[in-house]
């Protein structure tokens, strides 16, 4: 038998869809409001993992208590708890969990027949359920979306190969003041151990010039690299493809890391930056290949800033 717990239910429904609509008020004119009576925020961090100078944390919100206790200011201070993230995860969690327990509770599982007054008792049971389900998620959704979380940092190891201080260039290419202004520009201002610049010449890729740690044997790879390069090659297909950079942001988790032999065997990341050259009245496609010791490591604005010196060199550089 299908208990009637409208009255249960419909103050949830309420409360929930009062709260859900913080998330479509800004917040701007309501906290500056607060900030000017008193400190609002007092930030509460929980430590999930902690290793050295290596965490990962996740940072709640929580309002302080006015320094005055008057009318304005408890009231801001009742608003800007409602608002907060841990206020939203704390109600729209007991919201969910309060929904579930009247729905589990307004069912009679030893009832064998259902009546007709019964059955319109149960839809309209069943949207209240919904309706409460969806006010608690969005209150809780609400509060996970302010959360303010910390990544933990990959861990940076220690290239094995060969350090080059200054920029080693291919004997079958003339040095470039461009190629070496670039390449240590790119290591100063960006989290890049290695770079190179490439050169697709004769059906392979060659290596112009090397800076920074590579490989033991980076003299091996003057003539072309000698295996396959399905990644690099991306950059000689369409014009969409062949002028968009490629980020390998995990490259030791990938087969693709078997390309890069000219780099060290544990570089931990990879940016390819596309480069056009016109050499004889001929298009010609290279590279501005970077590797870093730690993954995950290049972030948007080195991605920029690493177009912008591409395509510097490819305006300036004639090999």
């Amino acid at each position: 038998m299908i208990q009637r717990q409208r009255l249960f239910i419909a103050p949830l429904i309420i409360a929930g869809l009062i709260a859900s609509s913080q998330a479509f008020v800004s917040p701007a004119s309501s906290i500056s409001n607060i900030q000017s009576t008193h400190q609002v925020v007092r930030n509460i961090q929980t430590r999930l993992y902690e290793q050295d100078d290596k965490k990962a944390s996740v940072q709640l919100s929580t309002p302080s208590l006015p320094t005055e206790f008057t009318p304005t200011s408890v009231l801001d201070y009742i608003l800007s708890l409602l608002t907060s993230d841990l206020s939203s995860i704390i109600l729209g969690s007991i919201g969910i969990l309060l929904a579930l327990s009247n729905r589990l509770s307004a069912i009679d599982y030893e009832a064998t027949l259902i009546q007709s007054n019964q059955a319109a008792d149960m839809g309209m049971q069943s949207r209240m359920d919904l309706l409460a389900v969806f006010s608690a998620g969005a209150v809780l959704l609400n509060g996970v979306s302010k959360l303010d979380i910390t990544s933990v940092v990959a861990e940076t190891v220690d290239l094995n190969g060969v350090l080059l201080d200054n920029v080693m260039y291919n004997p079958d290419y003339s040095k470039s003041k461009e190629i070496d202004w670039t390449l240590e520009s790119v290591q100063k201002a960006t989290p890049a151990k290695c770079s190179a610049v490439l050169i697709y010449d004769n059906d392979t890729w060659k290596i112009v010039a090397m800076k920074g740690i590579v490989a033991g044997n980076y003299n091996q790879f003057w003539n072309g690299v000698n295996v396959s390069t399905p990644i690099l090659d991306r950059f000689l297909k369409n014009e969409v493809e062949g002028k968009k950079e490629t980020y390998l942001p995990t490259l030791q988790a990938l087969p693709g890391k078997a390309e890069f032999v000219y780099l060290p065997q544990n570089t931990q990341g990879v940016l390819m930056v596309p480069m056009s050259l016109q050499v004889d009245g001929q298009n010609k496609k290279a590279a501005l290949v970077l590797g870093s010791d730690t993954a995950k490591s290049f972030t948007p604005r080195d991605v920029a800033w690493c177009q912008v010196l591409a395509s510097r060199l490819a305006d300036t550089w004639s090999p």
